[in-house]
């Protein structure tokens, strides 16, 4: 007979949420069990996760022309302050300044922008709302994409499935530069 396991042992994308639901820093007892330190894990017994947290994966990919990579220099990035409030926070992970030229051999994921609410309504307003003051100048990203699905009604009523993003059109306002001249 033949078995597999597969073991899983690197931190998820996700794990963001998981800190923002229970109150947690996984990546803090990470670096303490590897840095051989003590850690009291005995606490874990008695989590509670409270309230709701969603994330959305911000990419430099073009959904307007079928998720292709989008390369070029970031001129302005714009990210509303993190907030914590007792109802509320906002994480934004993130690597990004003005500058930084994005380059078309890499992974596309350019942040993770977490909120954390009392209840999933509250949650998907701020997390639309976050998105809505976020900006990155000098490439195409998804975030009016990620928008278009929070506001979708099937994402409302919570029947949202891989294949739903099937029938998302996905919408650019702006204007895109076809043949570049002396002045562009």
């Amino acid at each position: 007979q033949f078995y597999f396991l597969e073991v899983n042992t690197r931190l998820q994308v996700e794990h963001g949420v998981t800190e923002l639901v229970y109150n947690v820093d996984i990546v803090e007892w990470m670096l303490n069990i590897a840095a051989n330190e003590q850690c009291d894990l005995s606490s874990l017994e008695n989590l509670v996760p409270t309230g709701h947290a969603i994330q959305a994966r911000i990419y430099a990919e073009n959904p307007v022309k079928n998720f292709q990579p989008s390369a070029g220099l970031l001129t302005q990035v714009v990210w509303p302050e993190n907030t914590q409030h007792a109802t509320e926070q906002v994480r934004i992970d993130h690597w990004l300044e003005a500058g930084i030229s994005i380059s078309p051999f890499f992974d596309p994921m350019l942040a993770k922008v977490m909120v954390h609410s009392s209840d999933r309504v509250s949650a998907t307003q701020k997390l639309d709302d976050t998105l809505a003051q976020s900006a990155l100048f000098g490439i195409a990203t998804n975030i009016n994409y990620v928008r278009q699905i929070l506001q979708s009604e099937i994402f409302k009523l919570g029947k949202m499935f891989t294949r739903s993003l099937n029938d998302v059109t996905a919408y650019y306002v702006g204007f895109e530069v076809l043949t570049a001249g002396t002045m562009t």
